[in-house]
């Protein structure tokens, strides 16, 4: 049977819960605090009737008040607690009392399998990008956030997994495999896998033999796993009930990964050949591999920034908030995230103006998505600076031919290639007596000299004259203020690695420490106006004072 707290109830002025439980000055802090803002603006956002729909609304026990048990999920990834720790803190921290408006012991004692259940139920609906998206939006508008500038990055991240290496992969994965075969089907381990076998991969002794080896043994144990894998898949080639098993798919996906077979002969590919999407750790297939960061996942963050102009024009402190976080494998380019975020931010209601990215965002394809959503994509042009041949030419900005020459000259032929290529030819008659001969970047031709251009080339070298402005780089310069974003979220929320495994529960876990980051930034930011109003107070006060004593003062000289 259903219990949610009704959010809409009129609350009598002096009959409030709280009273219950916290005297006016303790009331006060708490209300200052974490606790005060997670209550106002994150608790009655939380879409309790899509798990309301789990339980009936008539028969069976009471269930635990459903805010406050959603609520305790969500603080519980806040602050990056166990679950024994969370029950814990639900059972006797009077903030999380305030925050969860939970006020009956009976709510407050929570057992580890109801916990477990809510958790779960909520991954399997996903309401954790609805909680960040309405908490999110919400804060906007009620602080009045300005959304037009946001910047965006990611972080590395790892869920709990170990890293391994290519022989510990392959040979947990057929221990993995062996295992399961032995619980679910025992009649075919008994008969089909040889002894040879379950002493090789089953006993714990010989298990130490696959993670210790030497690098230079390592080809060599490589290819004796692989072996034992290929008979596998030989040996159960026909049996569908085997095929069928996760297991089984996961052998086979990681010995397509890592072997290769060639006239019968099993050969292991090199380190290069394995895709950087392959499985890095049986226990966790969704995980990925970059180059340069390593295994695990990648959180995508974009958040709204304030420029010293902004600042200025303000009476009030100026709050910045993410609006924005999704996490996925670590082999995902940065250049695929950047459509998804602009299309989520402005399918919820948000004007973006501005966009600051790094390198890896801001190609040119990126750019022409950013203004298709009227975004402004600033960041600095990928790849190599091999355009600064058109530099000796001026071109015509509505399509994108050249107009002239150093020496001022204007082409006798253009021609549009497929492609969006240019072929620009300057005749033999045109460039005799031309001063620029030595410097000029064209091309000896039959006709007499010729350059070949793309529309692309054209942009990146349009983009890279105006990175040298002053222009671009006052604006560029404030993306660096997302390193501290990233920064806090690695540290503060112990975002970097989590307790789980699996691209649903890392989403789930880093979503919300990013919106714990949200709800820490509204208490700064609080505690700024707050102490602003005082010194304003202060100051109005005294002048009050000055003017009241200062005809006695002068009548008295």
């Amino acid at each position: 049977m259903i219990k949610i707290k009704n959010k809409q109830q009129l609350i009598i002025p002096g009959f409030e819960e709280w009273r219950n439980m916290f005297s006016p000055k303790k009331f006060k802090i708490v209300q200052k605090s974490w606790a005060g803002v997670f209550q106002e603006h994150i608790l009655p956002v939380i879409p309790v009737k899509k798990m309301s729909k789990l339980y009936s609304s008539n028969h069976g026990r009471p269930t635990k008040e459903l805010y406050s048990l959603m609520g305790a999920v969500i603080l519980q990834q806040f602050f990056n607690l166990t679950d024994e720790e969370t029950i814990a803190e639900l059972a006797f921290n009077q903030k999380w009392h305030f925050a969860l408006e939970c006020y009956d012991e009976a709510d407050q004692l929570v057992s580890l399998k109801t916990l477990w259940t809510t958790r779960d139920e909520m991954l399997n609906y996903d309401l954790v990008s609805q909680i960040f998206n309405l908490t999110t939006d919400k804060l906007i508008d009620f602080f009045d956030v300005d959304i037009s500038k946001q910047r965006l990055d990611s972080v590395h991240v790892y869920s709990n997994m170990a890293h391994l290496g290519r022989a510990r992969i392959l040979s947990r994965t057929l221990i993995k495999f062996l295992k399961n075969l032995k619980r679910r089907h025992p009649n075919i381990f008994s008969t089909k896998i040889s002894s040879e076998i379950i002493e090789k991969y089953l006993q714990k002794p010989d298990i130490s033999y696959f993670s210790q080896t030497k690098p230079d043994k390592a080809q060599h144990t490589l290819k004796d796993i692989a072996n034992d894998i290929y008979w596998l898949k030989l040996l159960f080639d026909m049996n569908k009930k085997v095929r069928r098993m996760n297991s089984f798919k996961l052998l086979e996906q990681i010995f397509d990964e890592h072997c290769s077979v060639e006239s019968g002969q099993i050969l292991i590919k090199s380190s290069k050949e394995v895709p950087s999407d392959s499985v890095q750790n049986p226990s966790d297939p969704d995980a990925g591999y970059d180059a340069h960061k390593g295994k695990g996942y990648q959180t995508q963050i974009m958040e709204t920034y304030s420029t010293e102009e902004d600042k200025k024009k303000s009476d009030k402190p100026r709050l910045d908030i993410i609006t924005y976080a999704v996490t996925e494998s670590a082999d995902k380019h940065d250049s695929h995230a950047l459509e998804p975020a602009l299309k989520d931010v402005t399918e919820r209601g948000h004007k973006i103006e501005t966009n600051l990215a790094d390198t890896s965002y801001t190609g040119n394809k990126n750019v022409d998505k950013a203004a298709k959503y009227g975004v402004e994509l600033i960041g600095p042009t990928p790849g190599k600076d091999s355009e600064e041949r058109l530099s000796c030419f001026e071109f015509d900005s509505n399509n994108d031919e050249i107009v002239c020459c150093l020496n001022g000259k204007s082409p006798d032929e253009i021609k549009h290639n497929k492609r969006s290529t240019i072929t620009v030819t300057w005749y033999k008659s045109t460039c005799a007596t031309c001063p620029y001969a030595d410097i000029c970047s064209t091309k000896k031709c039959k006709k007499g000299r010729n350059i070949y251009y793309t529309i692309a080339s054209l942009k990146s070298f349009r983009r890279r004259q105006y990175e040298k402005s002053d222009e671009f780089i006052d604006k560029y310069r404030y993306r660096s203020g997302i390193e501290a974003t990233n920064s806090r979220f690695i540290h503060m929320t112990s975002a970097r690695r989590l307790k789980y495994r699996g691209l649903k529960k890392m989403n789930f876990g880093q979503k919300l420490r990013a919106l714990a980051i949200n709800m820490f930034r509204v208490v700064k930011y609080l505690e700024k106006c707050t102490k602003m109003r005082n010194i304003l107070q202060y100051f109005v006060d005294n002048v009050k004072f000055s003017l009241f004593f200062a005809p006695n003062l002068k009548n008295t000289a």
